[in-house]
């Protein structure tokens, strides 16, 4: 039969035995002030027998801390009380890639990126500006950039260096770069034709940043199509094609870099023989384009360049024809040539040569040189010396204007 006991501590219960007495605090029991009656509450660890999976690829969770210098591993606990899970909106699918940085963790989905603030929140103003404090929340509110630009499904192409993300947009054929003023589409800068036509084409892209010659590198590899490109903050742009194509990605190390082919590991700029990649030695190409008074119609007489003597042009190429040179010429669908570059006045000179009767389209200046017409001209300069660097200043086209 219950009977009335008054206690002299809040929420607690004196239990008596022979010659003994403790007070014990109420823990598990629930009971509220002044009432006249207790229960057990919520049962904690009772068990749900329905309980199933959920997937969530567009949620965060992060989970207690880690030291291991104060043997501190907290990684298993979740605590439902704490605000500890942040989603993102799944119809820019799901979160690929995450990367703290500073005092933000850039949160990275397929089709969008975002950047949540780290143990700090926005707080609003009464007119809506949006003022930054220290929070108790670990991953404080989460903001997005401009732009429906993400990382696809490839967040091995991720690369970072100094305030700068770059990666890229498989679905839209696009390279980026997110850095202070926003995501910026760096393959617009003379590339976007290539990247459209080619990163849709690539299963593993790889991206890295090159500390030697601080570059960022792509290293896509596909069925169809596997190439290499590096870009140049100083020149922004895309400077060079690489022979070489990793897919197993590549790394810097106090300013040396390093890639990983078959299994192995393998350090660039290491020998003093150029253009050797994983064994193999290739010539090494520089393509230009010239298209001045691009409405005007030209004859093309060949071509000249500033730089070492070790360079040749193997083919010219116009909107109308073709030219190569002379270890190119095939005699049997080729008629014109590029002869042997000849030193003047400290250039080097070389001039298309007809070996067949003048074609439609060609121009005659006698019988030991020629010429092709075009709006526009490319060429290939080659260097087959890979025991130097090789210097290569200028390429210009012997051009003259038709003048009707």
């Amino acid at each position: 039969m219950p009977y009335p006991l008054e206690l002299e501590f809040f929420n607690s219960f004196v239990i008596k035995g022979p010659g003994q007495e403790f007070h014990v605090e109420e823990s598990r029991m629930k009971g509220g002030f002044n009432e006249q009656s207790v229960d057990i509450g919520v049962r904690a660890w009772i068990t749900d027998p329905e309980f199933t999976t959920v997937n969530r690829p567009n949620a965060i969770i992060y989970s207690g801390i880690y030291n291991s210098r104060t043997r501190t591993n907290n990684l298993n606990q979740f605590p439902v009380d704490k605000d500890i899970t942040k989603a993102v909106d799944i119809q820019y699918g799901s979160i690929q890639h995450l990367f703290a940085e500073d005092t933000n963790l850039n949160i990275f989905q397929e089709e969008k990126v975002h950047r949540a603030l780290i143990d700090k929140d926005a707080i609003y103003t009464a007119e809506g500006g949006r003022l930054t404090a220290s929070a108790e929340a670990v991953i404080g509110e989460i903001i997005s950039y401009g732009g429906n630009y993400g990382i696809g499904k490839n967040p091995e192409s991720f690369a970072y260096f100094a305030g700068r993300k770059y990666f890229t947009d498989k679905p839209k054929g696009l390279v980026l770069r997110l850095s202070r003023d926003g995501v910026t589409e760096i393959s617009n800068y003379g590339m976007r034709s290539f990247f459209r036509d080619n990163l849709s084409q690539s299963d593993v892209i790889q991206g890295s940043w090159d500390m030697y010659n601080q570059y960022y590198v792509i290293s896509a590899t596909g069925t169809s199509s596997s190439f290499t490109v590096s870009f140049d903050e100083t020149s922004n742009g895309w400077t060079s094609f690489w022979d070489f194509v990793t897919d197993e990605g590549s790394q810097s190390l106090d300013a040396q870099t390093y890639s990983f082919k078959a299994g192995q590991i393998w350090k660039h700029y290491a020998s003093t023989v150029f253009s050797n990649f994983y064994g193999v030695q290739y010539d090494a190409y520089v393509d230009t384009v010239m298209n001045s008074d691009p409405s005007r119609s030209k004859n093309i007489l060949g071509i000249n360049y500033e730089g070492t003597n070790t360079w040749d042009c193997i083919n010219i190429t116009t909107d109308t024809d073709s030219a190569y040179s002379v270890d190119k010429f095939d005699p049997v669908n080729q008629d014109l040539i590029i002869s042997a570059f000849k030193r003047i006045d400290g250039k080097y000179f070389s001039y298309i040569v007809n070996s067949t009767p003048v074609q439609p389209n060609e121009v005659s200046f006698g019988e030991e040189l020629s010429g092709i017409k075009g709006f526009w001209l490319n060429s290939r300069m080659r260097t087959q010396d890979s025991s130097k660097k090789q210097e290569l200043f200028a390429v210009n086209g012997l051009v003259t204007i038709n003048e009707y």
